[in-house]
């Protein structure tokens, strides 16, 4: 969700609230006859603890669907209507996988649901994907990030500035943004998305080399 910048912005402001963080770690055992007494890291390293929170991900229920035999992949697999392989049958947010993706978030769970709902009704609509995209307050500490977040070829183009405990990351290909990383100041996630996810062609804007707060400024405006 974050560019390696954006992490280490993130991990200092984590660090200043007195947590540490430990990267590039495995765990390998967690301590305790009854209750947990400490991690064990499998470079030996013991932690104490009284408490563990295990965090990993979203993973689709989709034990129903199969059992009704329906296709499953990694999720319930839909089309463009979110309708499963049983065409009576519609399936959308966390458990629906369309054209390979599981999104997994909860404003796309909700786009979809609305396509659904009116594909139920008969209205025929479409569900086209959307960028994936994640709002964050992180100990008071806002976090943005939509679509790509690093160049997959040699044609992306970043634009990045840090500015008063700021961070803005803006990557285009073609002209068009496709992904952007907000930290602290994060009111213009709004517009971000709007120009993310219209695909508006920004080479007018491009050519005057601009820096992250000009394209702050340009995006604010449209």
């Amino acid at each position: 969700q974050l560019n390696r910048r954006a992490g280490e912005l993130l991990g200092e402001f984590t660090r200043k609230q007195g947590i540490d963080l430990m990267l590039g770690v495995q765990t390998s055992e967690i301590v305790g006859p009854e209750t947990v007494t400490a991690v064990r890291l499998e470079d030996g390293t013991l932690i104490p603890a009284d408490l563990v929170v295990i965090t990993t991900g979203v993973r689709p229920n989709s034990f129903l669907a199969r059992q009704a035999g329906l296709e499953v992949n990694q999720g319930i697999v839909v089309d463009n209507h979110l309708r499963c392989s049983n065409p009576d049958i519609f399936a959308a947010g966390d458990v629906a996988e369309h054209r390979g993706i599981c999104y997994g978030i909860w404003s796309a769970a909700q786009y979809m649901g609305r396509i659904a709902g009116l594909n139920v009704a008969g209205a025929g609509a479409e569900f086209g994907g959307i960028p994936m995209s994640n709002t964050l307050k992180v100990l008071g500490y806002d976090a943005f990030s939509i679509g790509r977040v690093e160049p997959v070829d040699g044609a992306g183009r970043p634009i990045e500035e840090e500015r008063d405990g700021n961070y803005c990351r803006f990557l285009f290909r073609d002209s068009k943004l496709i992904g952007a990383v907000l930290l602290g100041d994060i009111s213009a996630s709004s517009a971000v998305r709007k120009v993310v996810e219209s695909g508006e062609n920004l080479s007018a804007l491009l050519r005057t080399r601009p820096g992250g707060s000009q394209v702050l400024e340009h995006l604010r405006k449209q």
